[in-house]
């Protein structure tokens, strides 16, 4: 593990600290404000993210910081994390005063070192899944991600809803934002259920996914992309976790409709 990586953990979890709300306030202000770049840029979800696609853009760390310590007191348990040389994803279990969520955090840096821009995306918790692919042989390596994601993407774009499916376990956890006219977040339990929310809940859609940034590490996936298709199409972001047999297991999807750029 490289310094740099080092760095990157660190301020993920002086970010995470600051959330939570437990080392004291002083600290964790003081670590954070360490961590972010004085003119961070900051895309924070609220609370209905998930039902509604809007997104609170912010300048400055002293911004995001007021921000991030307004979700403390908070219970938070790192589900999984990917970082690369100027990135890091982490997918987060949240518990405090109101119902738990399963969020993500997204932590891109600059040459310094410091956080130059800050994601965080909100949703009802979705529960937490161990890939098991029992077919897969001994020592066999996670296959890459981004092709079966834009499979699935492609699949989906052009109605082919049981190909769509099929690029997902049978016991597969999906987690999608409201489709176009309903009121609630859906999740599927099974690919036949995903089958069928695909034909009877999504149905056919000018939507066209397309992918911006990728990273992945063993099973774990994450993904962020803009919408294409439709008038002022935002940004999309997942997270989803691969078995050996190139089947997803796991996906809870993001969207904003405010497009977040990405960091220059």
């Amino acid at each position: 593990m490289t310094s740099l990586q080092v760095d990157h953990a660190v301020a993920l979890s002086d970010v995470l600290a600051l959330v939570e709300g437990s080392t004291g306030s002083d600290r964790a202000v003081q670590a954070t404000g360490h961590a972010l770049a004085p003119d961070v840029q900051s895309w924070l979800a609220s609370p209905e993210q998930g039902l509604r696609a809007g997104i609170d853009s912010l300048r400055g760390a002293d911004a995001t910081i007021d921000a991030l310590a307004r979700l403390a007191p908070s219970g938070v348990t790192v589900i999984g994390t990917v970082a690369s040389e100027d990135t890091c994803w982490a997918e987060i279990a949240r518990r405090g005063e109101g119902k738990p969520e399963t969020c993500l955090a997204g932590l891109t840096y600059g040459a310094t070192g410091q956080v130059t821009r800050l994601v965080w995306l909100r949703a009802p918790l979705v529960a937490a899944r161990v890939v098991n692919d029992p077919g897969a042989a001994p020592g066999r390596q996670t296959p890459d991600g981004r092709t079966i994601l834009e499979r699935y993407f492609a699949d989906l774009t052009n109605s082919r809803f049981r190909e769509a499916a099929a690029n997902f376990t049978v016991d597969t956890l999906y987690s999608h934002p409201p489709y176009a006219g309903g009121t609630e977040r859906v999740l599927f339990d099974g690919r036949e259920a995903l089958w069928r929310g695909f034909v009877e809940l999504r149905g056919p859609s000018p939507v066209r996914q397309v992918i911006t940034g990728f990273w992945q590490q063993a099973e774990r996936v994450f993904v962020e992309g803009v919408i294409e298709g439709i008038p002022d199409g935002g940004t999309f972001c997942s997270t989803a976790q691969i078995t050996p047999g190139g089947e997803i297991a796991r996906y809870v999807a993001f969207y904003s409709a405010t497009r977040i750029p990405a960091c220059s």
